[in-house]
């Protein structure tokens, strides 16, 4: 064991933490007996899987949004500082007679040094798969829900007896046997799975990890265990005729939606070989609606599910976003190989969950420096051949309708290459105004457009997915091609719906940012809010077809607002007139 060290400042100085010294070196908190308020409490190093290290329980819980004010007391008159949350678990936990070694990530993971929070997650799978027990505490901060009565129904069904259907009996039981109504014991069991623990993200390795998982709320226990028979059986009959009457209606369709359910299925079906044989860009799309303090942490909370490739993966807590994003594309994309239209679909996802908007990549030339250093294959649609037309009264009356389109540069690709490589970026064409915008239409389609460019007959339209302006390419001698500008289309169908050719370019992400902003904004220099949203959104459906998050409780927040603010002019305007 390796001694620590306190401070040995005035009474009630806050702890300084030595540096851990070796690869596996951990901390462990060793929980003092006692009752009352005051918590007292060790912090000891040691080297972990070792003989010396004690057998221990791994703490998982919600930090919280509070600041941490709560005192666990150090031998010297040294504090470390908690939040509530966490001192209600300790006090709670604690035993009035022995002592109990615990880990804790707030306690024992120096919160101030992001180096050291870098080395610590890679130990997470070996720290979390080496506790006794994983004591998942379910109460968060502001919630009073009592799951007491869950516990007692979850262990009953789960233990009613030795069949794959001792759920189902138990409720035939009570419903028969005994005339209970089990409405109150499936609320209970739905309040359990839509408490805020199970919505975390580091919640999602800490349980799947775990070799046991006990959950506790208060002074209730339940194991874990018993809660993935109960939804184990739950599942393996959903679809079983004659079921559903003992799972009171439409009450089990939410149990096994939930983020709780779906974590003991998991434990479940990782029981019977290793658990961390999933890809990155699997757990991220999969686990992309769970929440995290840091943005990093959508991807690095995720680290140790991930196979043994997950070693080449950088975690640097003191990279800027842009760099993290690099360095997590470049690893999908060297070691887990995902076919062009994933990758861009978690190209999307990362920049939606960091929190990053494209315009930060080319506006500081740093950032683009670091953006230009990872190349990405991007699939593109053909919509086919251009010819020129003569003015119509579509033309004429389409060209008041739409918007300037600022001038665009040139970009030439070599189409020697399998997939198409981009070369360089030239200078920008002169601006062409609406009026003088040639009309064309696209060869055996009913696509029409006017292009802001000096178009020719015979050049052809490119498309990324789910943008609003179309790319006039002129294919020239040598095995080359290149952009010349940009155009409005005109189309009753869905183009994103519609077969096209596709082909596949390369391309590096900078540049790759730079076409989507001009795939999708008018003006190349708009930087309102309102602007660079549209913009991201644009982007979104360009990048592919997974599920955006965080955006649906704005929309509802919007739509509820408009509505109060509805509702208050009418009766202003009542009030008026009477």
């Amino acid at each position: 064991m390796v001694s620590f060290r306190r401070s040995e400042q005035d009474a009630g100085s806050t702890y300084q933490y030595q540096s851990l010294a070796s690869q596996n070196e951990f901390r462990l908190l060793k929980l003092l007996p006692g009752v009352g308020d005051r918590l007292d409490c060790e912090l000891h190093h040691y080297i972990l899987g070792t003989d010396r290290c004690p057998q221990y329980r791994a703490i998982s819980y919600t930090w919280g949004d509070d600041a941490a004010r709560q005192a666990l007391h150090l031998p010297g008159n040294v504090v470390i500082r908690v939040r509530k949350n966490l001192k209600n678990a300790l006090r709670s936990i604690r035993d009035a007679q022995s002592s109990c070694w615990l880990w804790i990530d707030a306690i024992c993971i120096n919160q101030t040094s992001d180096r050291e929070k870098g080395h610590q997650v890679r130990l997470m799978a070996d720290i979390y798969g080496g506790a006794n027990v994983v004591l998942a505490w379910l109460q968060s901060a502001g919630e009073n829900t009592d799951v007491a009565k869950a516990f007692r129904f979850v262990q009953a069904a789960a233990n009613f007896d030795d069949t794959e259907h001792s759920v189902y009996n138990h409720c035939q039981s009570k419903l028969h046997a005994h005339g209970e109504d089990l409405g109150a014991d499936w609320r209970s069991v739905l309040k359990l799975c839509r408490l805020r623990y199970w919505s975390r993200k580091w919640i999602i390795q800490e349980l799947v990890l775990a070799r046991t998982v006990v959950l506790q709320l208060g002074t209730s226990p339940l194991p874990m265990a018993d809660f993935e028979i109960f939804c184990g059986q739950l599942n393996a009959n959903r679809d079983v005729e004659g079921y559903l009457d003992v799972r009171n209606g439409a009450v089990w369709k939410s149990v096994l939606a939930s983020a709780a359910a779906r974590l003991a299925l998991q434990r479940s079906e990782g029981r019977g070989g290793d658990p961390r044989s999933s890809n990155l860009h699997d757990l991220v799309v999969r686990y992309q609606n769970n929440e995290c303090r840091r943005p990093c942490d959508h991807v690095y909370a995720l680290y140790s599910l991930v196979g043994p490739h997950r070693t080449h993966l950088t975690i640097e807590y003191e990279d800027s976003d842009v760099k993290r994003l690099v360095d997590i594309l470049s690893f999908v994309q060297l070691h887990e190989r995902l076919q062009p239209s994933k990758m861009l679909g978690l190209t999307r996802l990362l920049l939606s969950l960091f929190h990053t908007r494209p315009e930060e990549f080319l506006q500081d030339p740093h950032k683009r420096g670091i953006a230009q250093s990872l190349n990405l294959v991007v699939p593109v649609s053909t919509l086919g051949s251009v010819e020129l037309q003569q003015e119509s009264a579509e033309a004429v009356a389409s060209r008041r309708s739409i918007g300037v389109l600022s001038p665009t540069p040139t970009f030439e690709f070599d189409t020697s290459r399998r997939p198409s490589l981009f070369v360089s970026e030239g200078a920008e064409e002169d601006a062409v105004g609406r009026q003088d915008m040639m009309y064309f239409g696209i060869v055996d389609t009913d696509i029409c457009g006017l292009a802001a460019c000096r178009l020719q007959n015979g050049d052809v339209m490119w498309r990324f997915r789910g943008t609003k302006y179309a790319f006039a390419v002129r294919y020239l001698p040598g095995e080359s091609a290149q952009i010349v500008g940009r155009a409005h289309l005109f189309t009753d169908v869905d183009l994103d719906n519609v077969g096209h050719r596709e082909h596949e370019v390369s391309l590096d992400l900078a540049t790759l940012l730079k076409l989507n902003l001009l795939a999708v904004s008018s003006a190349r220099d708009r930087k309102s809010d309102s602007d660079m949203g549209a913009t991201f959104e644009q982007l979104q459906a360009m990048l592919g077809d997974v599920k955006v998050v965080g955006r649906g409780r704005y929309n509802v927040f919007v739509l509820v607002t408009s509505m109060l603010i509805l509702c208050l002019f009418i009766v202003i305007l009542i009030e008026y007139r009477t």
